[in-house]
């Protein structure tokens, strides 16, 4: 175990887009650490569901785990996915405290909505193969049917993912993390090379600890 910490840590440091996510001044590095530390947590389910919430809402990428993580170890047992609903609750409830402090929470709120979920989910960029169609140039395709169809696969995975397989090893939920996360940078439109943090250390975990 502590031959594979190591390991760990030297890939994290080795990797050249770790130290380029943190020269950007991004939060992209939070995400993946919250998450680290829910795996670390895996055995307590309120633990593991408090710190993937904060991580879902430190970037929104995160929420397409929460599905799987909540079915860890055994996707039939109701208790322990209570119990990880809970902790998601209780920490998603401590992070949206701050709305208390507006003089209207719910127009903090629908604001928060607007500039998160609509910004996202309407958003032209030119970093991804999915934004060529914002340009009508000749010889550019439009691929907003097929990113559609992929997004519509990779959220039934997702779905799939809290039921099956019923048994997971946290080998193999640190697989299905980064298949999932990968999936999800693969439909952005935008896209950017900070967002390679989000799944690398799920990756690694994946590969150096078999």
């Amino acid at each position: 175990m502590p031959r594979l910490a190591a390991l760990l840590a030297f890939a994290w440091v080795a990797w050249p887009f770790s130290q380029y996510a943190s020269s950007s001044n991004t939060n992209d590095t939070i995400q993946p650490a919250l998450l680290v530390w829910g795996f670390y947590a895996v055995s307590s389910p309120a633990l593991r569901g408090g710190l993937a919430a904060l991580s879902a809402w430190t970037k929104l990428g995160a929420l397409i785990v929460l599905p799987l993580w909540s079915g860890y170890p055994e996707a039939r047992r109701l208790r322990p996915r209570l119990a990880f609903l809970a902790g998601a609750a209780v920490a998603t409830a401590a992070a949206f405290s701050v709305l208390l402090l507006e003089p209207s929470p719910i127009d903090a709120a629908v604001r928060f909505l607007h500039r998160t979920f609509g910004y996202q989910v309407g958003r032209q960029s030119p970093f991804s193969i999915w934004g060529w169609g914002q340009y009508h140039a000749r010889g550019l395709p439009d691929l907003a049917v097929v990113q559609k169809a992929l997004t519509g696969l990779l959220l039934v995975g997702a779905a799939a993912l809290a039921w099956w397989p019923r048994r997971r090893s946290a080998l193999q939920l640190a697989a299905f993390t980064t298949v999932l996360l990968a999936g999800l940078e693969l439909v952005l439109t935008h896209w950017y090379y900070p967002y390679l943090v989000w799944f690398y250390p799920f990756a690694v975990i994946t590969l150096l600890a078999i």
